[in-house]
């Protein structure tokens, strides 16, 4: 019976936008070349994120934010890696915020989820963004990818003396895949740009105007390339699944 009714609203009809945000500056990482295009086993970051939305069956379209003029270089990299589900590279904004809506303004007309992805978080899983996806569609609303804190997290005054320890267990390491009900983060983003609020993350807008917003523990090897020695890193991380995949 209740598969019957999700038919009728169509709730089985999945289209979802992947935005991959790749317009960052990458200033902590430094060096010549842009973190993006630093290869890891041989690919450039940005492609081991790429197909693993691409390898992913829920994902409908592929969306690209980059810096301007770096447009057709992304178009000519999923061209020639078989990124078939590649729709568009479009230019970011000033901030995430401004990135993500300028993305989101690109995404097709029959997309009724949208998920939102640091293009330098290149060791996400296909599995993980179908998880992520499914908790979204539960809660009509917004679920992103999260791990649990393991450190001690102090809070600190502006004079850097402990103010108190926080409860750990409360607490969450938010990541991205984020994914949205795409009309929950039209209405949020909306709102957002017409009072002037500028949020921490994409799931933030959600928070602020009331919606849900559902954490999926992904595991702690989602990270994101952000310093030199995360290569270092994400290769051990790669070698490791190999590993237990082959045995």
């Amino acid at each position: 019976m209740l598969k019957k009714v999700f038919e009728l609203l169509g709730a089985d009809k999945i289209f979802l936008s992947a935005i991959v945000l790749a317009g960052g500056s990458g200033s902590r990482f430094g060096g010549d070349k842009p973190k993006q295009f630093t290869e890891i086993n041989g690919k450039p970051v940005i492609l081991h994120t790429l197909l693993a939305f691409e390898e992913c069956a829920d994902v409908s379209e592929i969306i690209i934010v980059c810096r301007k003029g770096e447009e057709e270089l992304y178009r000519a990299l999923c061209a020639r890696n078989g990124i078939t589900k590649f729709a568009c590279a479009v230019a970011g904004g000033e901030t995430r915020q401004q990135s993500s809506v300028r993305g989101f303004a690109r995404i097709s007309d029959k997309a009724n989820y949208v998920a939102f992805h640091d293009g330098a978080r290149c060791l996400v899983k296909p599995e993980t963004i179908s998880a992520v996806l499914k908790e979204a569609r539960f809660a009509k609303s917004c679920a992103i990818a999260a791990s649990a804190v393991t450190d001690t997290i102090k809070e600190k005054s502006s004079l850097d003396k402990v103010v108190s320890t926080l409860d750990r267990s409360k607490l969450a390491a938010a990541a991205t895949p984020q994914i949205f009900y795409a009309n929950v983060y039209r209405a949020a983003a909306f709102t957002a740009e017409k009072e002037g609020y500028v949020g921490t993350d994409d799931a933030s807008l959600a928070e602020k105007y009331g919606f849900e917003v559902r954490l999926v523990d992904c595991g702690r090897d989602n990270i994101k390339i952000t310093y030199p020695e995360d290569i270092i890193f994400a290769e051990a991380i790669l070698k490791r699944r190999a590993e237990v995949k082959n045995v």
